[in-house]
């Protein structure tokens, strides 16, 4: 047996001083590369990961198509969290060996740890091309990464087809539950929970899931029962709390966080639930510091360039990007028009989807897209969310600083409506993911005492729910949810009032000093909390639910109002 069989052999078998002192006997031009490689697996066995990472590099220099010392600085570096360099090294692997699946696999997971979720995806994307063992697992981790940018449609495609390979896969099957759960379709989820309550009912991500599954199904007594039995976990915790206020069990909630306050402080995994809740209750330091924990935040998005931390801004350029919900890019687009009057030039990044609802004409305000961002030359960068925290205590007369009104468009629309009846623009739902879903949401059926009204109602959402799909197309409802949000403000500008829960388009209708009458649940999104009493819309009308899951109060009071303000009997 030759010397580096036998000095793998010692390492193998846990005999690491033998094999240390057989790598300096046996050392010569020839292996020295491969002998540096030994050292630092050494050293790594033996916890001392600087020494075994130099050596890892030693081995490296010396032969740069060696791809065991490439491997460990990957793995070394995803264990210190520093993703630049595991990226570096992740690339360098696939392009040595351009077959080998697990280092696209690798370089995609250092991608997606580090918050590049595009980059990410296209190398998962070509590790499941490879067609080699980590295919599941890519696809597995593709769906997830557009499962939780809302994207359920998309991500439930390759659920499937790695369900298609393994049937009996726990973590495939129980991601498509929570698919089905998150897309509202009953049917699908009671299949599927099925299927995993059968493989494994006390896998701990069948038990999340089952909570989440039983408050689909509103047997709402049966997922507190689990997640008080797992309020150790954060995950169990987080939605048992969240769960209390939404239901208006307010005293349990409060209970709850406050038995748990200090040490979820101490718990990143909680500083976003955290931050939310105290701005809500107008604890604002507290909040905004918090707040910052988002997961929609961190997205490593123009990495290289500076957060702006409130920094004098008289000769520099700042970008500010949302990458939160259009909601809040709407809401929130003041706070741009405030930036603009302290700093010399200002970009705003938003979603290619909203671009045209804002002014193309402003002073110093340029508005682009991720995909035609140009120029990244700025001096700061800060997402929108960050923003609110330095502008929020300005009191603002109106909130339509940036939107766009095409004059001609508002013309062309008048003169499509009927003017023999009031025209109401309509909203009962909102996105399948957007903030306290479902509980912000009402089944069409059970506004059915409004829609008799003599009333030309004007669908102006996009998305219509399975579950109310046939209740809709029975309905004379003009369905305007198809055209873009742009023709929206057109469309808007032209009714006599508008009813919606909390969207995008309340919000819309809302900064166009519309008349806007807004459907709240009885746990509102944080937004609605002290923030909103700083600056309120004026033409927007709160009409709060009192009773959980129950919506017949609020349909009374609207019957009732649409029949005062038209004069209909």
């Amino acid at each position: 047996m030759d010397s580096l069989k036998i000095i793998f052999e010692n390492i193998r078998s846990k005999k690491l001083d033998a094999a240390l002192k057989l790598c300096e006997d046996n050392v010569n031009e020839g292996n020295e590369y491969i002998i540096n490689n030994f050292k630092g697996v050494i050293y790594t066995l033996l916890n001392k990961q600087n020494l075994a990472e130099e050596f890892f590099q030693k081995s490296h220099v010396l032969n740069d198509k060696f791809e065991d010392p490439l491997k460990n600085l990957y793995l070394i570096n995803i264990k210190k969290k520093n993703f630049t360099d595991a990226i570096k090294f992740g690339e360098k692997l696939c392009k040595l060996n351009y077959k080998n699946d697990l280092y696209f696999y690798q370089l995609a997971y250092a991608y997606e740890l580090s918050n590049h979720n595009l980059l990410a995806i296209e190398n998962y994307e070509i590790c499941v091309n490879l067609n080699g063992q980590n295919k599941i697992k890519a696809l597995n981790n593709i769906g997830t990464l557009y499962l939780r940018n809302n994207k359920a449609k998309i991500s439930l495609k390759y659920f499937l087809t790695a369900y298609e390979i393994n049937k009996n896969n726990k973590l495939i099957i129980n991601n498509i539950l929570l698919n089905y759960i998150k897309l509202k379709d009953e049917i699908n989820s009671d299949k599927f929970f099925l299927i995993a309550k059968s493989l494994d009912d006390q896998d701990i991500g069948f038990i999340y899931n089952e909570a989440q599954y039983y408050i689909l199904k509103q047997k709402f007594d049966d997922a507190i029962d689990i997640l008080k039995k797992n309020k150790d976990k954060t995950r169990f915790l987080i939605l048992l709390i969240d769960l209390y206020f939404n239901m208006g069990k307010f005293k349990d909630g409060e209970l709850l966080l406050d038995e748990v306050k200090k040490d979820i402080k101490k718990d990143i995994n909680f500083y976003n639930y955290f931050g939310i809740r105290s701005l809500r209750e107008g604890n604002f330091e507290e909040g905004w510091k918090f707040y910052e924990s988002r997961g929609s935040k961190i997205t490593g998005y123009l990495k290289n360039l500076k957060n702006w931390n409130g920094e004098n801004l008289e000769n520099k350029s700042i970008v500010v990007f949302n990458e939160q919900g259009i909601g809040d890019a709407l809401q929130f687009s003041k706070y741009v028009y405030s930036l603009s009057k302290i700093a010399k030039e200002v970009c705003f990044v938003v979603n290619n989807n909203i671009k045209d609802l804002f002014k193309t004409t402003l002073d110093n305000i340029k508005i682009q897209t991720r995909d035609n961002l140009i120029n990244n030359n700025f001096d700061f960068k800060i997402s929108l969310g960050s923003l609110i925290k330095h502008f929020y205590l300005e009191k603002y007369e109106k909130h339509d600083f940036l939107i766009n009104l095409n004059e001609s468009e508002i013309i062309k629309w008048k003169n499509k409506f009927d003017l023999s009846k009031p025209n109401v623009g309509l909203v009962w739902t909102g996105s399948f993911f957007g903030p306290n879903q479902p509980f912000r949401s009402i089944q069409l059926k059970n506004i059915n005492k409004i829609l008799k009204l003599d009333i030309n109602y004007y669908c102006l959402q996009s998305e219509i729910w399975e579950s109310d799909k046939e209740y809709f197309d029975k309905k004379r409802i003009y369905d305007f949810g198809k055209y873009n949000l742009a023709e929206i403000v057109s469309i808007i500008k032209n009714l006599d009032l508008v009813i919606s829960v909390d969207t995008a388009i309340m919000h819309i209708s809302s900064i166009l000093n519309k008349e806007t009458w807004g459907i709240f649940n009885i746990y509102p999104d944080w937004r609605w909390g002290a923030l909103d009493k700083i600056n309120p819309y004026n033409s927007l009308v709160k009409i709060n639910q009192t009773k959980f899951n129950q919506w017949e109060d609020v349909t009374d009071k609207i019957h009732q109002k649409l029949k005062d303000k038209f004069k209909l009997n």
